[in-house]
C-alpha cells in the first residue's frame, strides 16, 4: 500500500498512515482494488479515468490517501476549484498524520491554484449575474405582456363543431318538408275524390260504373300516398330539426380573461 501511495503522490513526499477504521475486510479490499485501478490510470495520464476509482475507494473508506490523490487528479486535469476542495479536505482529515513537509507542499499547490480559483469564481459569479439578468428581463417581460393583454381585454373565439349537424339537419328538414307536402298534396286529392263520389252516389251509388270506381280506387291510392308523405316527411323534418338543434349547441364562444401570471378561460354554448 505504502509503494502505491508513493507511486500516486507523483513526489518524493511519504506520510504515516492513518489509525484503522472500523471497516471490515472485505470492504478494506474493495476500496484498495479501485485505488489501485485508479492508480494504474493516473500513471499512465489518465487523470480524468481515475478520478471516479478514487473516489470510489474513498466512499468505501474515508482515508486522506485517496483525498490527496483526487487533489492531484483534479489538478492534473486543471481542475483548480475541485483540486483546492480536495487539498483542503485531506490537510484536514490527515490531521497530525501530515507532516510539515507535506503540509508545506499541500498548501503551496492550494497558494498556486488560488489565482486559477479566483478566476473561476468570477467567471461563476459574472453567469450567475446574467442569469439574473435574463431571468428579470424574461419576468419583465412577462408582465409588460400580461399588462398589455389586460388593457386588451377578453378576446372572443367562436368554435363551430356543429355546422355538419346542422348541414345535415338542413338536408333532412328540406325532404321531410317536401314529404309533407306531398302528404298534403295527397290529401287534398283523396278529399276531392271522395267529395266527388259522395255527390255522385248522394241517391245510390252505380258500383258497375267504371268512373266511380276509378274515383274510388284512386281516392283510396291516394289516401295512402298521403299517409306515407305524411309520416315519412314528419319524422325526416323532426329528425332534422333535432340534428340542427345540436349543431347549435355544439358553437362555443370562448372567452379568454388575461390574469397575473396567464389567463382564465370560460365557455358558453349557443342555443
Amino acid at each position: 500500500m505504502r509503494a502505491a501511495i508513493i507511486l500516486a503522490l507523483a513526489s518524493s513526499l511519504a506520510y504515516a498512515q492513518p489509525a484503522p477504521q472500523k471497516v471490515d475486510a472485505k470492504t478494506r479490499a474493495k476500496a484498495a482494488a479501485m485505488y489501485e485501478k485508479g492508480s494504474v490510470h493516473y500513471e499512465a495520464g489518465r487523470f480524468s479515468e481515475a478520478i471516479p476509482l478514487f473516489k470510489e475507494a474513498y466512499e468505501l473508506v474515508h482515508d486522506p490517501v485517496y483525498l490527496f490523490n483526487l487533489a492531484q487528479s483534479y489538478r492534473k486535469v486543471l481542475d483548480c476549484v475541485n483540486a483546492t476542495d480536495y487539498y483542503g479536505r485531506f490537510l484536514n482529515e490527515a490531521g497530525t498524520d501530515a507532516d510539515a513537509k507535506q503540509r508545506e507542499r499541500v498548501q503551496g499547490w492550494i497558494h498556486e491554484l488560488a489565482p486559477c480559483v479566483e478566476d473561476r469564481k468570477r467567471d461563476a459569479d459574472a453567469a450567475k449575474a446574467a442569469q439574473e439578468r435574463a431571468e428579470a428581463a424574461e419576468k419583465a417581460r412577462l408582465a409588460a405582456e400580461a399588462e398589455r393583454r389586460r388593457r386588451e381585454g377578453p378576446k372572443y373565439q367562436t368554435i363551430d363543431r356543429g355546422k355538419p349537424f346542422r348541414i345535415t339537419g338542413y338536408i333532412a328538414a328540406g325532404v321531410g318538408a317536401v314529404g309533407m307536402g306531398f302528404g298534403l298534396a295527397y290529401t287534398l286529392k283523396s278529399n276531392r275524390l271522395q267529395d266527388e263520389l259522395a255527390t255522385t252516389c248522394m241517391n245510390g251509388c252505380d258500383w258497375t260504373d267504371p268512373q266511380n270506381r276509378q274515383k274510388d280506387t284512386d281516392g283510396k291510392h291516394a289516401n295512402t300516398l298521403a299517409t306515407v308523405g305524411w309520416v315519412t316527411g314528419g319524422v325526416l323534418f323532426a329528425g332534422g330539426v333535432t340534428l340542427y338543434i345540436i349543431g347549435r349547441m355544439k358553437i362555443e364562444h370562448v372567452e379568454v380573461q388575461p390574469v397575473e401570471g396567464g389567463a382564465t378561460v370560460s365557455t358558453r354554448l349557443s342555443f
